[in-house]
């Protein structure tokens, strides 16, 4: 973008020395004061007015995006707060993740301890009998 902007102003930087020939007065100046004239090059007005509009476009995109950058700011906000929330959240997921494991290891030890297991009470439940249970 700024190398299309670059290469239109080098372009009607050109223009402006090919067309400095020819001298006008400023207006408010030159009807005030009679006698004694400014005259500058009609380059260097063409050069005003291009600023002018330049800076008056640029004022324009400006505060008609004054909305759109209302809204980025305020889901930017937002979205730092969740973010804070989900750090809060995930942090408070891995400790209960860690008791559960903990309270897993220590059903695991009282198993083994007691010799009872739940997965072999089921296991016995829905095994054939054999002959010596009848």
């Amino acid at each position: 973008m700024w190398l299309v902007k670059i290469l239109l102003f080098a372009l009607f930087l050109v223009f402006l020395v090919q067309n400095n020939t020819e001298l006008v007065g400023i207006w408010p100046i030159s009807e005030a004061s009679s006698e004694s004239t400014l005259m500058v090059g009609v380059s260097v007005v063409y050069l005003a007015m291009f600023f002018l509009g330049y800076f008056c476009g640029r004022l324009s995109a400006w505060s008609a995006y004054a909305p759109l950058r209302m809204q980025l700011r305020k889901q930017k906000k937002e979205n730092k707060a969740l973010s804070k929330e989900h750090e809060k959240l995930n942090i408070e997921h891995e400790k209960l993740n860690h008791q559960f494991s903990s309270l897993q290891e220590e059903a695991e030890k009282a198993e083994r301890k007691s010799g009872f297991s739940f997965n072999q009470k089921i296991k016995k439940f829905f095994s054939k009998p054999s002959l010596e249970d009848k």
